[in-house]
Parts: structure tokens; C-alpha cells; sequence
């Protein structure tokens, strides 16, 4: 029996954005080859990718997201420019970040981070950097076509307000990852 399961906690985004966000794709995918685009509908704004956990830490985790939740309330997010990490010279992962929400979101992912590391869940080596994952870049022929993408792209308006936080299980799958809700919490504050 396997006691671990795989998780991350994120908000989930609007039809509206995620419309947005496949407009934004068909656009880039004209001229960016060799990436694997993510479904529209599997984008979230990870707030934290706890890996693979332990099945009994899922309780201790919602008491945290219980927490963070009562101290936060809803906030808006609204899309901003596209961008790459690293870097658009040496991309691994296309992104679009977000303009309103980066405090909030920042704020609730270092509150959930500081929490988890008590039970064990491995902190971020990095800052914490709110963006929308768009690709992930297998191998690009042509290095200069994400950062030509990126100019002339235009990012239609889109905005929501997010109303809770939510784990995920995530379930990887020959054709693509699942994710499930196991618990969302509405920001209340």
C-alpha cells in the first residue's frame, strides 16, 4: 500500500482567465516549438508544491490552509506580462505573471510555506514568484523564439477575485496530469 501521495496547494482560476490564457497560448504557439503546453483547464497559481507526502500529513496540512485562510480575504488577480525562468534567452518553463494578487499570493504562499516546514515539507530554495505555468520547454531550435514571441504579444484583460485556496492531489497520468480537490478553504478575513 502506498501511503504518499502527491500534492500541491493552489488557486484555482476563472473561466475568464483561463480563456484568456488559451488565447494567449494559440498566439505563442505559432511561433514556439518544441514545449509542452499546459491545458488551459489543469492552470492554477501554485501557491505550494509539497511533492510526495505523507497520507497521514494531510490532516495537519488543512489545519494550516484553516489557518491561513481565516487571516486572508479575497483578493484580485489580474494577468500581467509573459516571461520565462530562467531567463527568454534559456527558457525552461513559459509563464505569464499576474500585476494585482502578487502581494497577497506572496503572502499566503510564504504563510503556508513557514508552516509546512514543521512537518517536514521541504522548503523553496527560491523567492516565491506568483505566474501562471503556460510550457514546459523540452528542446527549442530556435532559442530567439521565445523572446520574439514575448514582444510582440499582447495579454488580453483578465481579472477575478480568488475566493479560497485549495489542496490538490495530483495523479500523473500517461495522457497528462489529474488533479483532485481534497480540501478548499474560503478567504475570509
Amino acid at each position: 500500500m502506498n501511503d504518499k501521495i502527491r500534492c500541491f496547494i493552489a488557486i484555482e482560476l476563472s473561466k475568464e482567465i483561463k480563456q484568456a490564457l488559451e488565447e494567449i497560448e494559440s498566439k505563442l504557439q505559432e511561433t514556439i516549438r518544441g514545449v509542452k503546453w499546459v491545458n488551459p483547464d489543469n492552470i492554477h497559481l501554485t501557491l505550494k508544491f509539497l511533492g510526495n507526502i505523507e497520507a497521514s500529513a494531510v490532516e495537519d496540512i488543512k489545519k494550516i490552509l484553516d489557518g491561513a485562510a481565516s487571516g486572508a480575504g479575497p483578493f484580485k488577480i489580474k494577468l500581467s506580462n509573459a516571461g520565462a525562468f530562467p531567463d527568454p534567452a534559456r527558457p525552461r518553463v513559459i509563464w505569464i505573471g499576474i500585476d494585482e494578487g502578487t502581494k497577497e499570493s506572496t503572502d499566503l504562499a510564504d504563510l503556508i510555506e513557514q508552516k509546512a516546514e514543521p512537518l517536514g515539507i521541504e522548503k523553496e530554495g527560491r523567492p516565491f514568484h506568483p505566474h501562471l505555468t503556460l510550457a514546459r520547454v523540452k528542446f527549442l531550435k530556435d532559442r530567439d523564439s521565445v523572446k520574439n514571441a514575448f514582444t510582440s504579444l499582447k495579454v488580453p484583460h483578465a481579472e477575478m477575485t480568488a475566493p479560497k485556496i485549495t489542496l490538490f492531489q495530483s495523479n500523473l497520468t500517461p495522457q497528462g496530469a489529474v488533479y483532485t480537490p481534497i480540501h478548499q478553504v474560503e478567504l475570509k478575513k
